[in-house]
């Protein structure tokens, strides 16, 4: 029996929801918390299979709740309900392929729709989590401010939104778009929620989408370049040792061995 979480701070959301869901028991048990905190000590205690979360809550909100699933139970599939959704932003987050997300008030239709195709999908192997382009979007879409502090193979780096939009980054010797880039190619990056530093100036120019795709594309290349790696060289083949001189042909011997194929009367 597959377990659902919901959480939102509105506890009218959370007893339609699970109101809504109730006459399918037969298929998944429905729970429900009034924040991030609250869903994190749920699942510690029961293995939940989905997570179906707000994101402006008090006590934890649903960005720590993303980020602490991300790092923790990457497995774990997370659809987000926002008030400030819109068709293009979904077509992006969509593309990202990682999390999907439904504009209040919800269509419980497409909701059912959506938990039972993620539900299909884990039973057919597919990997859940949250990737740090998603994070970014997601930041974008609810104009949050705060600092990403990202982690991956003894790299880390920083990221800073003010009010969604993307301002600053840092990682290594590397600052600005270039930081982004590197920091999106990064595999299964950790992402922890800063405090937002407010003395931070803009040095980000380009659109954020403009770098999520690069970002993407540099990825997918070294990917396909590492795939292709040729395969280490042969060690070199031993030189044949010489082969021994013949010796000088004896007449007497071949006429030994000539006689030996004839019977003589």
């Amino acid at each position: 029996m597959k377990t659902i979480l919901i959480v939102d701070d509105t506890k009218l959301v959370r007893h339609f929801l699970a109101k809504k869901l109730e006459p399918y028991t037969s298929e998944f048990t429905v729970l429900t918390a009034e924040n991030g905190k609250e869903a994190l000590a749920q699942a510690r205690s029961v293995k939940v299979d989905l997570v179906i979360t707000d994101i402006e809550m008090p006590v934890m909100d649903g960005f720590e709740l993303l980020a602490h699933l991300s790092n923790h139970h990457p497995e774990t599939p997370v659809f987000v309900m926002t008030a400030n959704g819109s068709p293009e932003l979904e077509q992006r987050i969509d593309a990202m392929g990682s999390l999907k997300y439904f504009e209040k008030p919800i269509d419980v239709d497409l909701l059912l729709a959506a938990i039972r195709e993620i539900f299909e999908s884990n039973a057919r192997g597919a990997v859940n989590g949250i990737s740090l382009a998603s994070f970014l979007q997601l930041i974008q879409m609810e104009s949050k401010s705060c600092t990403l502090r990202v982690k991956s193979d003894g790299k880390s780096g920083r990221l800073y939104c003010l009010e969604g939009a993307l301002i600053a980054a840092e990682t290594g010797d590397l600052a600005a778009e270039k930081a982004v880039i590197e920091m999106i190619c990064w595999e299964s990056a950790v992402i922890e929620i800063l405090e937002l530093n407010r003395q931070k100036e803009k040095e980000i120019k380009q659109p954020l989408m403009n770098l999520l795709m690069e970002g993407s594309r540099r990825k997918d290349e070294m990917a396909a370049t590492k795939k292709a790696k040729p395969a280490a060289p042969r060690p070199p083949r031993p030189a044949r040792p010489p082969e021994p001189a013949k010796k000088k042909d004896d007449p007497a011997k071949d006429s030994d061995d000539i006689a030996s194929l004839y019977q003589w009367d």
